[in-house]
C-alpha cells in the first residue's frame, strides 16, 4: 500500500476515498446487492426494494461528521463502500467506539481483498477519530461475510436468538 499525491490510499489499483454526494446512485446500487443477500437469506424479514436509501438520507450520512463514509474504486469504478457510525458509548461503558453499519463489495469483485482493504481503512480512520473498539452485526445467513470478518481478526461478541410464534 502507498499513498498518491492527493493522500488517497492505493492498494494495487484500488483507491479508498471519502464518499461524495455525487456517488449516490452507484452506492445505492451496491447497497441493493447486500440487501438482496438478506432477501435471499431471510425472505420472512426482507423483501425486494428498488431503492436502499433516499438521496437526502445518503447526503445526510456523507456530510455527517460522526459517520465515516468511504468507498473503494478500481480503475474509476466504485466497487465497494462502507458506512461507520462513531459512538460516544460502547454498551454501558463511556468509551468511544465505531460501528460498521454497512460494508459491501460489488459481487463481481468479492474475494479479491477489496473488503479487507476497506476494513483496514475503517480501522485506521476509527482509531484516528478516537475509537477504542470496532463493532458490527452480521446476519447468520450471510456466512460469506461472517467468514470474512473472522479472517480480519474479529471475534463473535454475542448471539441473538429467535423463535417463530
Amino acid at each position: 500500500m502507498h499513498y498518491n499525491s492527493s493522500n488517497t490510499k492505493v492498494v494495487h489499483a484500488l483507491f479508498i476515498r471519502k464518499m461524495r454526494k455525487s456517488d449516490y446512485a452507484v452506492v445505492d446500487a451496491l447497497l441493493l446487492q447486500i440487501h438482496q443477500v438478506d432477501v435471499d437469506g431471510r425472505p420472512d424479514m426482507f423483501w425486494p426494494i428498488e431503492q436502499y436509501m433516499t438521496k437526502d438520507s445518503f447526503d445526510s450520512l456523507v456530510t455527517n461528521k460522526n459517520v465515516i463514509s468511504i468507498l473503494a474504486q478500481e480503475r474509476g469504478e466504485i466497487i465497494g463502500c462502507c458506512f461507520v457510525s462513531m459512538l460516544e458509548r460502547s454498551g454501558m461503558a463511556h468509551m468511544k467506539s465505531a460501528y460498521i453499519d454497512l460494508l459491501v463489495v460489488d459481487e463481481r469483485h468479492r474475494r479479491k481483498g477489496v473488503g479487507r482493504a476497506i476494513f483496514q481503512e475503517v480501522q485506521k480512520r476509527a482509531r484516528k477519530a478516537g475509537a477504542k473498539r470496532l463493532d458490527l452485526m452480521v446476519w447468520s445467513h450471510n456466512q460469506i461475510a461472517e467468514s470474512a470478518y473472522k479472517s480480519y481478526g474479529m471475534v463473535p461478541q454475542r448471539c441473538v436468538y429467535e423463535i417463530s410464534l
